[in-house]
């Protein structure tokens, strides 16, 4: 009878705790479904944020389930959970690194500071999005290789995103240097009217021209200039040409570098 009785309390014990992980697993389902469809409604959270946000629901809702279904088997929970705790402290441990990259690409996911397609530049250089991961982000520089860059090099540094730029725009920044023995104010006028001939380049905010060095060998002219964002590039390089070509027409020396040696002769004593 004593056998029959504990059979029959262990049954039930391992029927129940079944019950309770089948149902489980349909809870995770169906509240990953739910998340996936509220989630999905928003088109500011990044695919990978969402898959990522589906699983941990479906894990919590499992982890739970499986709690429960211990305590219908009469696991010691208090020990369970101590040894739960250190196991999982040693697996930090052991991938810390890697937890860091996760965290940094769930930070990314939420914060979006780029997106795939975008131009970023970091300290290793300029590179074009491709994918964004949980551990990873894949991307390519402009000249086609491809880079792969863990998430913490990304989020624990400074990103510069070329390609969101405030109001769509970007200046062209470049510095000429004229002879010392040329007119200044006629260097700025010709830098000024190639810009102002220039459909590409912005009428608002103005142009501006300006000494900004006495050099040994030059008096540098900076030259600040705006455009569209998608201009900005093919503009620039027109434009270096186009004053260099002006300035030779015009006679304007943009000097080497140069230095005067005075050469002194010793006189001998007799």
């Amino acid at each position: 009878m004593e056998v029959e009785h504990y059979l029959i309390e262990w049954g039930a014990r391992i029927g129940a705790a079944l019950v309770v992980m089948i149902v489980g697993v349909f809870l995770a389902r169906l509240l990953g479904r739910a998340v996936d469809r509220g989630v999905s409604r928003s088109e500011k959270i990044d695919t990978g944020l969402r898959y990522l946000l589906v699983k941990l629901t479906r894990i919590m809702v499992l982890l739970l389930a499986g709690y429960a279904a211990l305590g219908y088997l009469g696991v010691n929970l208090a020990l369970f959970l101590t040894a739960a705790g250190g196991a999982a402290l040693a697996i930090g441990l052991a991938l810390q690194g890697t937890l860091t990259n996760v965290a940094s690409g769930v930070m990314i996911m939420i914060f979006r500071p780029f997106k795939v397609g975008e131009v970023i530049n970091i300290s290793a250089g300029v590179f074009i999005i491709d994918e964004i991961g949980l551990f990873i982000t894949e991307a390519h520089s402009p000249d086609g290789p491809m880079v792969t860059i863990p998430n913490s090099a990304l989020w624990g540094q400074l990103v510069t995103n070329f390609s969101r730029c405030f109001e769509d725009r970007r200046r062209v920044n470049e510095t000429f240097g004229i002879s010392y023995a040329d007119d200044m104010e006629r260097a700025k006028q010709i830098i000024l009217k190639i810009i102002e001939g220039e459909e590409r380049f912005l009428k608002d905010p103005a142009p501006m021209v300006a000494v900004t060095t006495l050099n040994d060998s030059s008096v540098d002219l900076i030259v600040h200039a705006w455009t569209k964002r998608a201009d900005w590039w093919a503009t620039r390089l027109w434009f270096m040409q186009k004053v260099k070509e002006e300035f030779d027409s015009q006679n304007v020396t943009i000097p080497f570098p140069q230095r005067d040696v005075h050469l002194f002769e010793e006189k001998s004593a007799g």
